[in-house]
């Protein structure tokens, strides 16, 4: 016995003691383990993650669907600036990079951003999945906040659900 302790010690440090997710959300559209912290906000026409499930003047993540575009691939940085300036409302909006990446084996992209809202700048990310509709995960990142780096995570935690 005094030769087995060592072992799984040992072993519960490499594996965990608890296999399922810390934080792991699941609707009908995609399954998804959430940065540390972050729940859904009620009472939203959108589905929206927010630390503590409170998104008043901190970080939060949004998931919107469109019908397909078929010229997702051939989109330029340009027009990813012109279309969010258009859609979203920010006082201005710059667009730093586009990526090209895959979620659950999906054709994607990566927006990255600076916002302009609340008096202040703010990292806008936006990762535009193509499936079988189009999917928008969105973080708006706020200059007193550090969630990138969990956002990123989240977005490789992705598995979408049957039926999207």
């Amino acid at each position: 016995m005094k030769r087995l302790l060592p072992f799984l010690l040992c072993l519960f440090m490499l594996v965990g003691c608890s296999g399922a997710a810390a934080n792991a959300y699941q609707n009908a559209y995609f399954a998804a383990e959430l940065p540390d912290t972050f729940e859904p906000v009620d009472n939203m026409p959108i589905i929206c993650f927010a630390p503590y499930g409170n998104p008043l003047l901190s970080s939060s993540i949004t998931f919107s669907s469109t019908e397909l575009n078929w010229y997702f691939d051939r989109f330029t940085t340009d027009e990813y600036r012109e279309a969010l300036q258009s859609t979203s409302g920010y006082e201005s909006l710059t667009v730093g990079s586009v990526e090209v990446c895959k979620v659950d084996g999906c054709d994607a992209r990566r927006i990255a951003c600076k916002v302009a809202i609340d008096q202040g700048e703010h990292d806008l990310i936006i990762y535009a999945i193509s499936a079988k509709q189009m999917y928008f995960f969105t973080l708006l990142n706020r200059d007193s906040d550090d969630y990138i780096h969990a956002f990123d995570a989240m977005m490789r935690s992705i598995r979408f659900t049957e039926g999207t």
